[in-house]
Formats: structure tokens, sequence, C-alpha cells
């Protein structure tokens, strides 16, 4: 299950996940070469650190990793010893607190929150009751969090509160027709559009949260499409990961690359990430 591409534009290395293969993988365009480390539990997300690092949503617990010299210190942050509830998904937020959600492995209704983790590794709940927590944005502007929770078919904006790192005033932009698959991993452009993954649609839609219309579908190879990042030097290079994980015999013939990153050279920007 290939889940959350992030571009480290420091060091010009994508790093994403493979989150039932207990893998971490870090990809380096400019010489081909995907290098991966594999751990004794799922990995979440992992996103880069501002001391060059990396923070990991383990299955028990944020970890950092220094994948320099393959060093992992666990932080007690957010420990799970429940064996059905994950991490899935994560970003660093614009005010340097990593948001993170949690999901029943099953993915039962309502047994996941969204949580806030700040700088000095204390964490507060900021949504309770979500079931698949998926794709995270902010706006240019820093005034505005988007965000997803799958099986709802909804992408949410909520007032975000820079100063105090804190969302409230929750609205839905975007209602995504059955049809389209459910809504997954989610990123943002310079111009404040929603490049959004669709698992089960082969596709990544790029939304205006303002019109709630699509304005381009990029189709792919796959169709359980789990997330996508905007990389390269310029951010026009759009990574899209995918997953294997729900596909049966057949659907894996007609599909091979399921489970593979691909990669989509878009005519707008991206947005820098934030380091931890």
């Amino acid at each position: 299950m290939g889940e959350g591409p992030v571009w480290d534009f420091h060091k010009q290395l994508l790093f994403w996940v493979d989150i039932e293969g207990y893998k971490l993988h870090q990809f380096d365009p400019s010489v081909g070469v995907n290098k991966s480390w594999a751990f004794d539990e799922m990995i979440g997300a992992a996103v880069p650190k501002k001391n060059g690092k990396l923070l990991l949503a383990m299955e028990k617990g944020l970890a950092s990793f220094d994948f320099k010299n393959e060093r992992l210190t666990k932080l007690g942050v957010l420990e799970n010893t429940d064996p059905e509830i994950r991490f899935n998904d994560g970003k660093v937020g614009p005010a340097g607190n990593f948001w993170i959600g949690t999901m029943d492995k099953t993915c039962a209704p309502e047994a996941g929150s969204l949580f806030r983790v700040s700088s000095d590794l204390k964490s507060s709940l900021q949504i309770s009751n979500t079931s698949v927590s998926n794709g995270m944005a902010w706006t240019s502007n820093k005034s505005t969090f988007y965000y997803i929770d799958s099986p709802t078919f909804e992408i949410r904006a909520f007032d975000f509160d820079l100063e105090n790192g804190g969302i409230s005033n929750p609205k839905t932009v975007i209602e995504v027709p059955d049809g389209y698959g459910s809504p997954d991993g989610m990123s943002i452009d310079e111009e404040d559009m929603l490049w959004v993954a669709h698992w089960g649609r082969n596709c990544v839609r790029r939304w205006n949260p303002e019109t709630g219309k699509v304005l381009e579908k990029i189709e792919v190879d796959a169709p359980h499409v789990t997330s996508c990042c905007f990389g390269g030097e310029d951010l026009k290079t759009l990574y899209i990961s995918t997953a294997r994980s729900g596909l049966n015999d057949n659907q894996l013939k007609k599909f091979p690359s399921s489970g593979g990153l691909f990669v989509y050279e878009t005519d707008v920007r991206g947005t820098p990430i934030n380091y931890f």
C-alpha cells in the first residue's frame, strides 16, 4: 500500500511509505534510484524534520529516523497499544505542527481521530470519531485547512488559526459523487486548487474548492490511487502513489503496476512542504 509521498525540497528527494509492507522508501529522481528501509511495524506517514531526519508515524507511536545511519528512536508520543488501530496520512502544517490521523485496520467507522503534535512533542486531539483519516492541505494565506475523511465522500474546510495552530468552523466545500471513487490523499497547488487521489477510480482530480468543480483529471494504470504530492526543482512534478491492497488476482493481472509510484508533469506549481 504505497502512501504519503512527500517532497523534501532541501534534499531534492521524495519519501513515501508502504504501509502494509512495513517499508519507508526514498526516491532520488536525479539518478532514478529508489532506496527502502524495512521495519517491524506499519508506517502510516513520514515527514521531513528541520534537523534532516524524518518523523515517522509508526504503528505503535511516533519515532524519529536518521536514515543516514539507519537509527530509529521512539519518541513516546501518541503511543498505541491497540492492535486494531494504525496511523494513516500525516502532514506538517504552516505553524510547524504535525497533523496525523488514526484509523481501524478494517476501516470500522468512527474508530479514529485526527491529532496535532507540536514541536515540543505535545499531542492534542483535533477531530474525533473519524473513519479513514486522509488528505490534508492548507491554503497559501494559511487561513484555511482542508481535510478528508474518505468514507464521507466530502472535503471539508476549517478556519485555521496560524497563531495557535487550531481549527474551527468546519464546512463541506466538495461533495464527491459516488462514481468518482472515494477521496484519499490530497495536495494543493500555488493557485489553492486541490489535487485529490481517488481510491477505486484510477485517477487524481484537480478540484476547485471555491466552486466544487473538477478542473482536470489525471488517469493512472492502477485502480487504487492513494495520494499525490508536488516535487522536482520547479514543483511541477506530481508524484502519485497507488496500492495493490484490496485488488483480486484478475485486477492485479489487468493492472500489474498497482502499488507503483507514478509521475505526471503539471502546468502549475505545487507548494513546498513545511518541515517539522
